[in-house]
């Protein structure tokens, strides 16, 4: 490439080999932090081109496949905002990390950007290391699952090609800081809705009923729960009234095949966040989950739940 740097070293780790199948694009106007950044990532055996703004980012990752791109906002020519926007437009859909000491808080939320995570300046080596790991691991599942879940159609003519996560739900942004719960005690349903919420870059757990959900609750940290209601040991009603009595405000989706809408009028303090109702398509499944995760977080004084003084 003319108009891009390629790093090309030794590698001294144990990653070296499996990283060096890995090629990285770095762009940023600031040429200390760049050969910084790239000796790092070429120590971490990652193969690494550099490009010093926006344009001649362009003319790189036209020339060249990559697996991620890091790149810098505030640039001369293009900006990197306005990179990642030529990329979306020629329909390149790898990862791409923005690592910039002044974020544009406003259109990192814009959903053709499908921006992978953002890496505030300064950062370290560290930090780097670790957010690069984790953005070409989350793409890894998107694509193992996108496979999946084609494999599995192909297998069963009964699922209409419609209803499977398809290039386009496979190209939307993977949201890295949202982590999800996923309780049914039915293992091909959980596994479903688990594979369709890793292949849209989301960190899912599942477990087999709501006993095993409210063990989970009180070792991890969750953004949402998705829950089926009738299940043995514990159902999804008792574990939201679990929640509720602990004062523990975590969105909720009840998806069963038949609502409690009589339980939810006599206690509307059980009422989850949301319902989906079986059978539901994939599709409507990722829109809940989005609706419900967009409203809490535009919450920011948290979301009001009616406790009672009784459960």
């Amino acid at each position: 490439m003319s108009d891009s740097k390629n790093i090309e070293r030794g590698h001294g780790n144990a990653h070296g080999h499996a990283n060096s199948l890995r090629r990285i694009l770095l762009v940023d106007d600031d040429p200390l932090l760049l050969e910084l950044n790239a000796e790092v990532l070429t120590s971490a055996g990652y193969k690494v081109d550099t490009a010093a703004n926006g344009e001649e980012g362009w003319k790189a990752v036209n020339d060249a496949g990559y697996d991620l791109l890091i790149t810098d906002n505030q640039m001369p020519l293009a900006t990197g905002l306005e990179l990642i926007k030529e990329l979306r437009s020629a329909g390149m859909t790898f990862p791409v990390i923005l690592a910039s000491g002044t974020e544009p808080t406003e259109e990192l939320h814009y959903p053709w950007l499908q921006l992978q995570a953002a890496l505030p300046k300064p950062f370290t080596i560290a930090e780097l290391l670790e957010m690069v790991k984790k953005v070409l691991h989350a793409a890894d599942n998107v694509a193992n699952s996108a496979q999946l879940l084609k494999d599995s159609a192909m297998l069963d003519d009964r699922v209409p090609q419609a209803e499977n996560p398809g290039t386009t739900q496979i190209r939307e942004q993977l949201n890295l800081s949202y982590r999800i719960l996923v309780v049914d005690d039915d293992n091909n349903t959980r596994q479903q809705s688990v594979d369709v919420l890793v292949g849209s870059g989301y960190d899912v757990e599942g477990v087999k009923d709501g006993a095993a959900g409210w063990d989970a609750l009180q070792v991890n940290d969750y953004d949402l729960v998705v829950t089926d209601n009738k299940m043995p040991k514990m159902t999804g009603l008792e574990m939201i009234a679990k929640l509720r009595a602990a004062r523990r405000v975590v969105p909720v989706i009840m998806a069963t095949g038949l609502l409690p809408t009589e339980e939810f009028t006599r206690k509307p303090w059980l009422k989850p966040d949301a319902t989906l109702q079986r059978p539901f398509t994939n599709d409507e499944l990722l829109e809940t989950v989005r609706y419900v995760l967009r409203t809490d977080n535009g919450n920011e004084n948290g979301k009001e739940t009616l406790f009672p003084n009784y459960l």
